[in-house]
């Protein structure tokens, strides 16, 4: 028995069979990726079938071309908008840090805001502060603060232009995260678009190609039935 394990332990053989063993596991990923991008292809319409008909290549170019449009012009059109929001916020950012400013006031009350059943924690309250303009006039509006304030306390809110309250400006943070919305909302309208786009014109497609079968149906089916 163990002259006989010995020849076969031995034998050529057994090498190659070990390696036939190994070789598809490791050829495994490399032969699904193929498969899938076969798959990809043939779903694309460019897998050589003599089947497929003058619309049926032009669909499959339609998609194609759809595809590289936007892997092309998503990221350049994402960008383009994106910065034109980042530059007209920063603009805005600057315009408002200009004609706005932080002035003392005084808080005259407070009072909790009314949310309803469901009130968030902590509870907001609404600010009464009065305040003085740079000419000396004086005037009361009311703020939201996330922190109670005791009457006769000091803080600084912003006035604009006209010297009435308005909220803080925006910062450079804020203006970026406008933008990067803006990117990701091009690109997502973009691929809303071009699916729209291919979408109709596949109908299209469809009836054509339903008006063409039934037309060489009338034409076949005297001859396959007898009938006329």
């Amino acid at each position: 028995m163990r002259v006989a394990t010995a020849s076969r332990r031995g034998q050529p053989g057994s090498q190659s069979v070990l390696g036939e063993s190994r070789m598809p596991a490791m050829r495994r990923p490399l032969v699904a990726r193929r498969g899938a991008l076969r798959r990809f292809w043939r779903r694309l319409g460019f897998d050589g079938n003599p089947m497929r008909r003058g619309s049926d290549r032009f669909q499959a170019v339609m998609r194609a071309g759809l595809l590289v449009l936007f892997l092309a012009g998503g990221p350049a059109a994402a960008v383009q908008v994106g910065q034109g929001v980042y530059v007209s916020g920063l603009r805005a950012r600057q315009a408002q840090t200009a004609a706005w400013h932080r002035v003392p006031a005084v808080v005259l009350r407070a009072a909790p805001m009314t949310a309803g059943w469901l009130r968030p924690r902590p509870s907001p309250v609404v600010l009464s502060v009065r305040w003085v303009l740079p000419g000396g006039a004086a005037r009361t509006g009311e703020i939201t603060s996330g922190e109670k304030r005791a009457a006769g306390n000091i803080l600084p809110v912003w006035i604009d232009a006209t010297g009435r309250l308005a909220h803080p400006p925006r910062s450079r943070l804020d203006v970026a995260g406008q933008a990067i919305g803006a990117a990701a909302a091009t690109s997502a309208v973009l691929a809303l678009v071009l699916a729209a786009a291919g979408r109709v014109i596949s109908r299209l497609l469809d009836r054509y190609r339903l008006a063409r079968w039934a037309e060489d149906w009338s034409a076949v089916e005297p001859q396959w039935t007898g009938r006329r």
